[in-house]
């Protein structure tokens, strides 16, 4: 599955937590594999790695945000 397909109509400046919980959700697939072009689409909104997206996301799911 490609990331930006996946996440066509997703912008993160729109909706921070909505668009972090769809990228989360992209990761649940079975399919997902971690690939230069997901580490580039992350890369895109800002951050520096797979780990700084992860970190952000355990955080919004400590919070009860996510």
């Amino acid at each position: 599955m490609n990331i930006y397909d996946f996440m066509e109509g997703y912008d993160r400046s729109f909706d921070e937590d909505e668009f972090d919980a769809r990228v989360w959700s992209f990761m649940q697939e079975e399919d997902f594999e971690f690939s230069e072009d997901f580490e580039h689409f992350l890369r895109g909104y800002g951050f520096d790695d797979l780990h700084q997206f992860l970190k952000v996301i355990r955080e919004k799911r400590d919070s009860k945000i996510i």
